[in-house]
């Protein structure tokens, strides 16, 4: 048996158990499956395709708001017709931890540089085939591993329920976690000082402390100041705590549903704190200022 990576395209859809076509974007994915509601795919047989028999392993990459890996089965027989399709059989269990934590497409793109031109063969890209495989079995070891004494639940762990409070569905935290991941980061969950959880990531030496604000205005800044003292607590006490020879570096965030005032994101960031907020397609978008300090003290390069 192969094993192919298939880009989500006008030439595949999704579909719920009885037959209702499910919209081809990453949130109404990342939904369907995480309410088991995706349960097959449907693909024209064309291109590299043609090759494609009953049994393959078949992995599905979206681009879209750059998610990644989002989903796997296993195919059936091809049909024989002028137009032949081929039906996949999702495997919801493994595809609900990759909607939830998708394999970043920064990550796969890697090794799978041609994606964008269509169906791949893993058979012939045996290192991204461990990269995926890796990636599910190995990625909540690694993570519980990294973020051991940082008094935080792992993302994997975090994420396994299904219902509307679920993180990775969260429209602040679930796309702060998948660019986090983008950048190698392992990622976890703290219970915050109130109702709502920080997330903390960790890479190597870096740990980074993100606090989701969600008011506007004056409760924006009311609680945004509030929030500061216990944030310096906690990254004061990771790195005082951290193992000597390792030296655990901290850093701020705050991300913002709606953009904050100018005066209250000056302060912030001379503070150095990163600061944020969400742009309508969901995307995390920095100030310029913390794009600068991001990119110079935390991004990949």
């Amino acid at each position: 048996m192969s094993a192919w990576l298939v880009p989500v395209s006008r030439h595949l859809r999704f579909a719920q158990t009885n037959g209702r076509t499910i919209e081809n974007s990453f949130v109404k994915l990342q939904d369907a499956a995480l309410t088991d509601r995706l349960a097959r795919a449907i693909c024209e047989v064309r291109g590299t395709l043609v090759d494609v028999a009953a049994g393959d392993q078949m992995w599905f990459y979206t681009d879209d708001l750059e998610a990644g890996v989002v989903a796997v089965g296993r195919a059936r027989r091809p049909t024989k017709s002028a137009r032949p399709t081929v039906t996949v059989t999702i495997d919801r269990a493994r595809t609900r931890v990759l909607a939830a934590d998708p394999l970043p497409a920064v990550s796969i793109r890697r090794w799978v540089p041609e994606l964008r031109q269509g169906a791949v063969s893993l058979d012939y890209r045996p290192r991204a085939l461990k990269v995926l495989e890796a990636w599910q079995r190995e990625r909540a070891d690694r993570d519980a591993e990294m973020l051991g004494g940082l008094n935080v639940t792992a993302w994997r762990s975090a994420i396994k329920g299904g219902g509307a409070r679920q993180p990775a569905r969260d429209e602040v935290l679930g796309p702060i976690a998948r660019l986090l991941r983008s950048q190698d980061f392992a990622v976890g969950v703290h219970a915050g000082e109130g109702t709502e959880p920080w997330l903390v990531a960790r890479r190597v030496r870096d740990v980074v402390i993100i606090d989701v604000q969600r008011t506007k205005g004056v409760s924006a800044r009311a609680t945004a100041l509030s929030s500061i003292g216990a944030l310096r607590e906690l990254k004061w006490r990771i790195e005082r705590e951290s193992v000597r020879e390792l030296w655990l570096r901290g850093s701020l965030w705050m991300a913002f549903v709606h953009k904050p005032n100018e005066d209250l994101v000056s302060f912030l960031e001379d503070e150095e704190v990163l600061v944020s907020w969400q742009q309508r397609n969901g995307a995390v978008e920095f100030t310029d200022r913390s794009k600068q300090r991001w990119y110079q003290y935390l991004g990949v390069r």
